[in-house]
């Protein structure tokens, strides 16, 4: 099995504060075990560890968050399924999504609400804007899409 990076991020019991690390590990099993020795400062468990995911996730978080910022200010498709149809009056007309801080279209945001039930979730590295950040101008800086 090949070692892979893990985004880890902690919050301190003491006072809240919050960071995030890397560790290098073959499954998320062994990342979570490295990530708690990690945590621990003169055999005290003082970082609490609140998740763990692959990094490439966390990649794609954040470009779906600055994505979210353009969002208001233009007629985008929709950044989970890629298709046209988000409600062009308004981004806020759309639906929320479950997953990061950005709208969907409305069958988007249906599918994410089953994938709650069936407790299954599709990754934000599957999504259609991080396939082709460039429909969507994210290395541009523009404002419409191309998708």
């Amino acid at each position: 099995m090949e070692n892979r990076f893990w985004t880890v991020a902690y919050r301190n019991r003491d006072n809240g504060q919050r960071i995030t690390a890397a560790v290098f590990a073959a499954d998320q099993q062994q990342a979570q075990k490295k990530a708690r020795a990690d945590g621990r400062i003169d055999g005290r468990d003082v970082w609490e560890i609140e998740s763990i995911e692959p990094h490439e996730e966390t990649l794609a978080r954040v470009l779906i968050a600055e994505f979210s910022k353009k969002q208001q200010g233009g007629h985008f498709a929709c950044p989970r399924c890629g298709k046209m149809t988000m409600d062009a009056e308004s981004a806020t007309h759309n639906a929320l999504s479950r997953r990061a801080t950005v709208y969907i279209c409305d069958a988007c945001g249906m599918q994410e609400a089953l994938e709650d039930m069936m407790d299954s979730r599709t990754p934000l590295t599957a999504w259609a804007i991080v396939a082709a950040p460039g429909n969507w101008r994210m290395e541009e800086g523009g404002n419409e899409c191309e998708a």
